[in-house]
């Protein structure tokens, strides 16, 4: 099997992921207009970046900003998209950079899809490594508690459908992704997120140097969603 990120990367912007990515950095913009309105939050890093659409809504608005992502057909996409925008590909929890950033993002739950807990850790090293004294590392994770396991489907057109279906494998949380071109099935993968709890993240973020700012199932002061939305402050120099 191809890897799923590979697979997807065609499709992955159809998928409602491109508006999600949207409506996490206007929200979260609005968040630092209000909670932090001396600071200058002027350079991101966008780890697990996927195709690149928080890249691109943060360079619109006057953001310098680089994405890194472990699919290499991801960061083909978003170099398409994103021409004067850096992308790299390489395994977040062993990236490392000259450069400190303002802030950090991870969106779409995509910290989960790292399933080993030494390489979370290690991850969030590196995020203390690349930010600044003061800033920010900006995520979202799933509540698996509010998310249904029944099977789904998402038509992208007329002609072509992805359907999912969720599991538990221990710790870990199973998506079965299989995609269907005139209801001939061109492709099947499966997807691996961890179940991890914001406690348990906190902790490991609070050995590194951060504290929790904000937590939150409400998207920065808009609709609840089935995740929680998460602000860290790097408090070490």
């Amino acid at each position: 099997m191809h890897d799923l990120y590979d697979d997807f990367a065609k499709v992955y912007d159809e998928c409602g992921v491109d508006d999600y990515s949207l409506s996490f950095g206007k929200g979260m913009l609005k968040y630092l207009d209000l909670i932090h309105p001396d600071e200058s939050f002027k350079k991101n890093l966008d780890i697990c970046c996927g195709t690149g659409t928080l890249c691109g809504f943060f360079k619109d608005n006057g953001i310098k900003t680089k994405g890194v992502d472990i699919s290499n057909e991801m960061i083909k996409v978003a170099q398409s998209k994103y021409p004067d925008i850096e992308f790299v590909t390489c395994d977040v929890s062993k990236y490392s950079d000259d450069e400190t950033y303002d802030f950090i993002t991870c969106s779409d739950d995509a910290l989960q899809h790292i399933t080993n807990i030494d390489d979370i850790k290690k991850t969030i090293k590196n995020v203390n490594k690349l930010l600044r004294p003061n800033g920010l590392f900006i995520l979202d994770l799933n509540n698996f508690n509010l998310i249904s396991f029944e099977k789904s489907n998402k038509s992208l057109d007329e002609t072509r459908r992805l359907v999912y279906q969720l599991h538990r494998e221990n710790e870990l949380v199973c998506y079965n992704v299989k995609y269907y071109e005139n209801d001939e099935l061109l492709w099947e993968n499966n997807v691996f997120e961890l179940d991890i709890s914001v406690d348990e993240l906190t902790q490991m973020l609070n050995d590194e140097g951060f504290i929790l700012e904000s937590c939150s199932q409400h998207f920065f002061f808009e609709k609840q969603i089935k995740k929680w939305k998460l602000v860290y402050k790097k408090t070490d120099d």
